[in-house]
């Protein structure tokens, strides 16, 4: 996959709450002068509103301003700028990786990754020259408990149970650490939580950023996509934007293109967002960005004409937006799901700024299937009568035109542009 250049994103930040320009205290740079750490200060304000951790800029506290910061270890930093000698990149170590101590009894799984049930002696090492370690580990009812450990010194851990669903998760370790060579243990803790059923520690993914000498992998980290595929028709609004534009995915998710104008803004606990924030507190200056476009965020924020008053504030005059949102889709992301639209809600949510074409997608075969599914309903029947009840309804889908499918549409959508 390709690679996007590093642009600085201190050109179009902002201060979350009063919307006023903010500096930067770098603390940690590349030779290039990109900041890879530090504090964002809003003088309006008076205080610390942000913080960048190997290049991604946080704006959503874990605790009180002053105590601002995102999980994970960082020994203590001398005040002023440490400019690093060489230009860093990032690793990913699957589980087959030769480079991973495996102790213990962990068991492989056909998804690739690879489990603990939290026995006594289960542990995952890793030892190499790393400035910042972080990890992707599954959430799910019958997990456990997790410890990480920096250098034999213990620096966090988690509970990984999740009520509802089983969902992989990002978890920061450490960052800025002195760049010599570290050990990181990931280590079952063989506990968990009253609700969880099980103890396990289901093991994805271990990032690890490096030192890069050579320069090879400076124009940024490769492009990624863990969630939906942008549609195409955003794929073609994005070659409208110039080549020094900027483009906003708002609520991506864990996603980043390979294209150095793509910012991407979410608040969810993902490694790859730009951005870490509240989509109802955008820390984007207004009209900075070319083209903004958020798929399948609205129904599930608290305040969807907010966001989307957001989403217009930092939109360029003559500059795009395109939205997507739930329709008939049932109840899903649990308990973060709050409003479907019609059309004409979602076009209502646009009212500011010129409507230029509203559609529709998702046939009806789809939503009837997502639907049972959804409802429990699919666990409760035999395989075969689920696809029989969907064979007798997937030619339905050639028969219902497509002004006939926007009253029974999974999802809707609208391209709009701001008055120039």
């Amino acid at each position: 996959m390709g690679r996007a250049m590093r642009r600085n994103l201190e050109e179009i930040i902002c201060c979350p709450n009063c919307k006023r320009p903010v500096q930067v205290a770098a603390r940690v740079a590349t030779p290039s002068c990109i900041t890879k750490s530090g504090d964002i200060w809003c003088c309006n304000c008076d205080q610390i509103v942000g913080r960048i951790r190997n290049f991604q800029f946080d704006f959503l506290p874990s605790g009180p301003v002053e105590e601002f910061n995102t999980p994970g270890f960082s020994p203590a930093q001398n005040d002023g700028l440490q400019q690093l000698p060489w230009e860093v990149t990032e690793e990913a170590l699957s589980p087959s990786d030769p480079r991973l101590e495996w102790h213990g009894q962990w068991v492989s799984w056909s998804d690739g990754s690879r489990m603990s049930e939290g026995l006594p002696g289960d542990r995952l090492r890793f030892c190499g020259q790393i400035l910042d370690a972080s990890c992707r580990l599954l959430r799910h009812p019958w997990s456990g408990h997790v410890r990480f450990l920096v250098d034999g010194r213990e620096v966090g851990g988690a509970d990984l149970y999740h009520p509802d669903e089983s969902v992989v998760c990002w978890f920061p370790i450490a960052h800025d650490l002195s760049p010599e060579t570290h050990s990181i243990e990931i280590v079952p803790a063989g506990t968990r939580s009253a609700a969880a059923q099980a103890s396990q520690v289901f093991f994805h993914e271990l990032i690890v950023t490096v030192p890069d000498p050579d320069g090879r992998f400076q124009d940024g980290p490769s492009e990624l996509n863990r969630v939906l595929p942008i549609f195409p028709s955003v794929l073609e609004l994005l070659k409208e934007v110039p080549a020094n534009g900027w483009i906003l995915d708002c609520g991506g998710g864990d996603r980043r293109l390979s294209d150095p104008r793509y910012v991407n803004v979410d608040a969810g606990p993902y490694q790859l967002p730009s951005i870490r924030a509240d989509v109802l507190k955008l820390p984007l200056r207004s009209d900075s960005v070319d083209f903004v476009f958020s798929q399948a965020l609205l129904e599930h924020v608290r305040d969807p004409f907010l966001a989307a008053r957001e989403m217009i504030r930092v939109t360029k005059p003559g500059g795009k937006i395109w939205s997507g949102m739930a329709f008939l889709q049932p109840v899903h992301a649990v308990p973060g799901h709050y409003f479907n639209a019609t059309v004409w809600g979602l076009e209502e949510l646009f009212r500011d700024v010129e409507i230029l074409e509203s559609s529709w997608f998702g046939e009806l075969s789809f939503t009837i299937a997502w639907l049972l599914r959804a409802s429990g309903a699919t666990a409760k029947m035999p395989t075969a009568q689920y696809e029989e009840i969907l064979s007798l309804i997937r030619p339905l889908d050639s028969i219902i035109s497509y002004d006939a499918l926007r009253a029974v549409a999974s999802g809707v959508s609208v391209l709009a542009r701001k008055p120039s």
